[in-house]
């Protein structure tokens, strides 16, 4: 056995959010030298009282010319009591870094990750993923959505114009931004007319936006922009009848000059 490609394994496990519990597992496997084989594991994510599944397989394959191992993918699968429902998707790892365990959570869950890539020339660039629910590709993968620095996403710029109390305090702040780019649902506390709401909220970097949650989980809808829908249509009706009201007053003026010219009304 290649000990210190052992060693790294087992790093890259830990770095992807896996822990230490399949390390005992690892190494049995190694051991018996297949040429491939899988490791299963099951993550548990809690949420306001309610715990979601995500089963998880990791594969292991041998170099064809030595005998150090690699792990360069996972599959997860997000459960759901319907499996009809249950969503799932592979992520590829290079050299123990990409898509961590509680990321591919996130993902499945219908959030937004921020994470710095490389594209084909080796180019560094930074973006925020998503995942398409509608549309998968040739490998039944769905289909993952980009938006790079230039669509103009900034969190810290959208945070301010909320009222979150965490915001005055700059580790708070430190620790709400790192979280939200995980992908995570992260609860905060806003402050309204000198009380204080619990919150939960998430980066929507598709919108350049947050979404909102109440204490309950239910999701709160932007109050400004509800508002305005509701009210459109009083407005505009409010304006068809003064516009109605201004042709109909130049009507009864045009009236009046019309029968004061024939009455010879005039210079």
């Amino acid at each position: 056995m290649n000990a210190k490609n052992l060693e790294f394994l087992k790093d890259g496990l830990k770095y992807m959010g896996f822990g230490d519990k399949l390390n005992a597992d690892l190494e049995a496997r190694i051991n018996e030298q297949p040429a491939e084989f899988k490791l299963t594991l099951q993550g548990e994510f809690k949420r306001d009282g309610v715990t979601d599944k995500v089963d998880y397989r990791l594969d292991f394959k041998k170099s064809d010319q030595t005998d150090m191992y690699f792990f360069n993918r996972y599959h997860a699968t997000l459960k759901n009591e319907d499996q009809a429902q249950e969503k799932a998707q592979t992520f590829y790892v290079t050299k123990n870094s990409g898509i961590t365990a509680k990321e591919a959570y996130n993902l499945l869950s219908g959030r937004s990750v921020n994470k710095d890539l490389t594209n084909k020339e080796g180019q560094p660039f930074n973006a925020w993923l998503q995942l398409d629910f509608k549309e998968k590709d040739k490998n039944e993968n769905f289909k993952v959505k980009q938006y790079h620095q230039g669509y103009g996403y900034e969190l810290e710029a959208v945070l301010n114009k909320y009222p979150i109390k965490e915001l005055s305090n700059d580790e708070e702040k430190v620790k709400l931004m790192k979280s939200l780019e995980k992908g995570n649902q992260h609860p905060v506390t806003f402050l309204k007319d000198g009380k204080e709401e619990k919150m939960h909220i998430e980066a929507n970097p598709q919108f350049k936006s947050l979404n909102l949650y109440d204490g309950k989980m239910q999701k709160v809808f932007q109050g400004i922009e509800k508002k305005e829908v509701k009210q459109e249509p009083e407005k505009s009706k409010e304006k068809k009848e003064t516009q109605k009201q201004d042709v109909d007053e130049e009507g009864e003026g045009k009236k009046e000059k019309k029968s004061r010219k024939g009455k010879g009304v005039g210079v």
